[in-house]
């Protein structure tokens, strides 16, 4: 679904505004620091009631204002976050929804930014919550079952960090049943999702010029299942480290050119293109889930690549673009009739005469 307007109030540096795009490409020019990514933060944000930058999320509110809203809509639907720094509510259709998984997957979209070099370089945290929300944008269930999978986390932590008397112990019997419940719910769904990851990621690697890009995933439990067995070989290691050893939140996806790892054997350009590519995947399996294209945010993505393939890049992008940059792509503007041009400077946004 295309995003037709967003209207934000006390949104990070943007001076607060109505904006209506193009269904295709909607181009955002500016100088670093004039507010393109936090316009896409403020599309992310309505859409997954989330930030992709920050945790703390008081830091979205405009110094000196005492809340944040956010309305976007689309031909059908309508969406509105507001946070007062304290609480958050979220509605859809003008009706209040409780719970984040009932509000996540009300749209789809898909984040690409020149930060997502991370991805391979960092730490598996970074890639699991990459597989995470993308799962949790199409599956309610999954969604639910990862909080609930947090929460049992960290309650069982609690325990191995009391060193576990008797009494513990008799409780941490009780937490191995509800882990082993919920990560394997969890298994399951990420077992059915990684294959297309994998087939999609191959597809888009070869048109970015990675002939054998690949996709492996390390799990900390044979063939993705959790059992009794696994907890008690590493039970007494747990009580040592204080925390759980085991389970969907130690695993990581391994991503390789040409059978080697990616972040020790490809150029940055290949490490780029390799990111690329696992975020087309991304939308284009959320797609294939839905049956509608989900939006695509571009922050800086092309600010590193040649010209050949920043045109492959723009030809491979389907549905509604956000293309945030400081400076237009050399593309040729002939077929860009329907796009719509925005130039930024302190927040506040105008139509350009670009186009």
């Amino acid at each position: 679904m295309a995003l037709k307007r967003i209207k934000y109030q006390g949104f990070r540096n943007l001076a607060d505004a109505e904006l209506e795009f193009a269904d295709n490409f909607n181009f955002i020019i500016g100088k670093n620091g004039a507010g393109k990514t936090n316009l896409l933060e403020a599309i992310f944000y309505v859409g997954l009631a989330s930030s992709f930058r920050i945790r703390e999320e008081q830091n979205l509110i405009r110094a000196g204002e005492p809340f944040l809203r956010v309305d976007a809509e689309t031909e059908n639907m309508r969406a509105i976050v507001y946070f007062d720094g304290q609480k958050k509510k979220l509605t859809l259709q003008g009706n209040k929804v409780t719970r984040l998984s009932n509000y996540v997957g009300w749209q789809g979209i898909t984040i690409l930014s020149i930060e997502d070099i991370w991805m391979v370089r960092g730490t598996p945290s970074r890639r699991r919550a990459f597989m995470d929300w993308t799962i949790a944008k199409t599956s309610a269930v999954y969604l639910s079952n990862l909080i609930e999978y947090r929460k049992i986390l960290r309650q069982r932590n609690r325990i191995l960090q009391n060193g576990g008397d008797n009494k513990d112990r008799d409780v941490l019997e009780l937490f191995d049943e509800q882990l082993i419940k919920t990560g394997n719910e969890i298994y399951h769904e990420r077992a059915d999702f990684l294959p297309k990851l994998k087939e999609n990621i191959t597809v888009f690697g070869q048109e970015l010029g990675l002939q054998e890009l690949t996709l492996g995933y390390c799990s900390s439990c044979p063939d993705m299942k959790l059992n009794h067995d696994i907890l008690k070989r590493v039970r007494h290691r747990e009580l040592i480290v204080g925390h759980t050893l085991v389970g969907p939140h130690r695993d990581d996806l391994l991503f390789s050119i040409n059978a080697r790892p990616l972040r020790s054997f490809a150029s940055e350009g290949e490490e780029r293109a390799g990111v690329i590519s696992v975020k087309l995947a991304e939308a284009e399996i959320l797609y294939k889930e839905t049956g509608k294209r989900p939006i695509l945010l571009l922050d800086e993505v092309a600010a590193e690549l040649d010209r050949d393939k920043i045109e492959v890049l723009l030809r491979l992008l389907k549905g509604q673009v956000f293309f945030a940059s400081t400076q237009l792509p050399n593309f040729s503007k002939s077929n860009r009739t329907k796009d719509r041009f925005f130039s930024v400077e302190r927040g506040v946004f105008e139509i350009s005469s670009e186009n």
